[in-house]
């Protein structure tokens, strides 16, 4: 069985929001506020709606993940520095 990109970038989305959950929880010991605290979220809706719209070469799942991941690492350091 092979999963489509939606499905692989859902299932980032899910591992990338238990990082953030458990850095915010455990290491960093705050409560964000609801747009920062779903930032891999909010990405992955904006691919969901936009992805009828975009040109192919804008579609490709790789940049998305790497969107993902990005956000999920600069809410983590934005939090622990500042």
């Amino acid at each position: 069985m092979k999963l489509s990109a939606d499905a692989k970038l859902g299932i980032l989305t899910v591992i990338c929001m238990l990082v953030n959950a458990v850095a915010f929880k455990n290491i960093l010991h705050i409560q964000p506020d609801i747009l920062t605290g779903y930032g891999p979220f909010w990405v992955l809706l904006i691919y969901v709606i936009s992805k009828d719209y975009m040109k192919e070469s804008d579609r490709n799942p790789l940049y998305w993940g790497v969107a993902i991941i990005f956000v999920t690492l600069a809410t983590i350091i934005l939090y622990a520095f500042f």
